[in-house]
């Protein structure tokens, strides 16, 4: 079975439409979207209305869990939280209750003997975070006694597949705001492009593929400053070439 992993998209639909453009030639048999679609973007509704449409799975982020609860903001920074509420206000009640629709966790059988598990975070919290470097003793906290064999989650911004022990460790990226990895200085910098990730499982056989696409940032540009999205200078200032 053949999967495609859409994570962090955060309002830019710009991104959204370009990698399911490329998923076109895929030829996936299933999508699945690991969360964080809509906020800090310039179109957070865009992205809902889109993914409605699609009908696909959705894990609940961190994020998307924020736009439901925005109490637990109160103490982001001002920066954020403004660009948080904003977010919200462009939200109606039906694209509210979609949020409410997404899932802690999702599960899927590639083969009688593998199991894969999706979350946003990691499978017991969509706001831990998992990197390449994450110390195997940590990981050992996180997955120990988990019995699936693939592991799938976004919420870092960054791409990754790794093993560890039995379990193959992978992180699509970001549809939307692809960071830095390390993270320097207190804003994280975001590449210029929209990542997303291809799983196959065949005959026993498992191949990963990571996906990079280039943004045309003066579109981008051009749309978050038409959009009313608070500090939007900053904001596009943190994007790097």
């Amino acid at each position: 079975m053949r999967f495609a992993f859409i994570s962090d998209i955060h309002g830019i639909l710009q991104s959204l439409e370009l990698v399911l453009a490329d998923l076109e030639q895929e030829k996936v048999d299933q999508i699945v979207c690991l969360g964080d679609v809509a906020s800090f973007g310039p179109q957070p509704r865009e992205v809902i209305v889109r993914l409605r449409e699609m009908q696909i799975p959705i894990v609940m982020g961190n994020h998307d869990n924020y736009l439901l609860n925005p109490d637990l903001t109160k103490n982001h920074l001002p920066r954020l939280r403004a660009t948080e509420l904003w977010c919200l206000k462009q939200l109606s009640a039906a694209d509210l209750d979609f949020l409410r629709s997404f899932q802690p966790q999702l599960s899927f059988t590639l083969e009688p003997d593998t199991t894969l598990l999706c979350y946003h975070g990691s499978p017991r919290s969509n706001e831990e975070f998992l990197y390449p470097d994450t110390p195997a003793e940590t990981l050992d906290g996180i997955f120990g006694g988990q019995p699936a064999q693939v592991l799938v989650g976004g919420h870092t911004h960054v791409q990754m597949v790794t093993q560890h022990n039995d379990m193959t460790l992978i992180n699509p990226g970001s549809v939307g705001t692809p960071f830095e990895h390390p993270a320097s200085g207190t804003d994280r910098r975001i590449h210029r492009r929209a990542e997303y990730a291809v799983v196959d499982m065949t005959d026993g056989r498992l191949t990963v593929n990571l996906h990079r696409l280039p943004i045309d940032f003066d579109q981008l540009a051009e749309t978050a400053r038409a959009s009313g999205l608070p500090d939007v200078e900053h904001w596009l200032s943190t994007w790097i070439p």
